[in-house]
């Protein structure tokens, strides 16, 4: 996989995947990962993009082989924009449209915010919003100070059991593959959001780009369809689509589906600018 420099302390870890048409100016789409994820997370979406988008799939600092951050780095979504924003630059890459799941949503909505001008849109999936401070999930932290990454992922499928996908074999899969994170890591991941203090409806107000939503009907510990409704409001030009039935990360339960929503999402966007 490519590595590039992104500063003094990380060199970054992405994949890239381009089927579009070489004579065509093709837009770039960034998709980025949240925390206790598996590593493949995008795998069933490339297929579909690739042909329509250029994808590049970042790994955040200290994950699947992006340098680790050095002794008294300070986690802070501040830092984690700083370093996106930093391998775009890095790749030449002006402006993109930035796909985010969960805690990568949440970087994508500070990410919006204090750089507006970098992005097309900005697709959120399953994403509890742009701070987790506060949030029903912000007891994982705790989690894996205590039990390490394998622990909390067990904790999480035990109390919420119900949110299994249904799909023969995907559940254990996704299992093994997020207990495979970087503990240290992952922590720091999930404390720049828990430790994020920012208001909610003031942030979202003041997101310029247009914004797609995507969660499942069913999928109620990182977020409910009620609270991505309230999202779509405050944000000024967003869209919510809601997967009827799904009551597991959709990023991996309908990836045809939410990948045929971006592309939908980006081209209705290029049509009305």
């Amino acid at each position: 996989m490519p590595k590039i420099r992104v500063d003094d302390t990380l060199e970054m870890v992405y994949k890239y995947d381009d089927f579009t048409d070489p004579w065509k100016n093709s837009d770039t789409v960034v998709l980025v990962h949240g925390g206790l994820k598996p590593r493949e997370l995008y795998y069933a979406w490339v297929p579909a993009l690739s042909r329509q988008l250029r994808v590049i799939r970042p790994y955040m600092r200290g994950h699947w082989g992006s340098t680790p951050p050095p002794d008294g780095y300070n986690w802070t979504m501040e830092n984690l924009v700083s370093d996106l924003k930093n391998f775009l630059d890095a790749l030449n890459l002006e402006k993109v449209h930035f796909v985010g799941e969960s805690l990568g949503g949440t970087l994508g909505y500070n990410f919006a915010y204090q750089y507006p001008e970098r992005l097309k849109t900005l697709t959120v999936v399953n994403c509890p919003g742009p701070t987790l401070k506060g949030h029903r999930m912000s007891v994982l932290l705790d989690n894996l100070k205590k039990d390490g990454v394998s622990g909390t992922i067990d904790y999480l499928f035990s109390v919420h059991g119900e949110e299994t996908s249904d799909i023969p074999a995907l559940d254990d899969w996704y299992i093994s593959e997020a207990k495979k994170n970087p503990l240290d890591s992952a922590i720091g991941y999930l404390s720049a959001a828990v430790n994020l203090d920012v208001n909610i409806d003031s942030l979202l107000t003041n997101i310029q780009v247009p914004t797609l939503i995507l969660t499942g009907t069913e999928y109620s510990s990182l977020i409910t369809v009620e609270e991505a409704s309230q999202f779509r409001s405050l944000i000024p030009n967003a869209k919510l689509v809601v997967f009827p039935g799904v009551k597991f990360i959709a990023v991996v339960t309908v990836p045809e589906k939410c990948a045929e929503e971006v592309l939908r999402f980006t081209r209705e966007q290029t049509i009305n600018t």
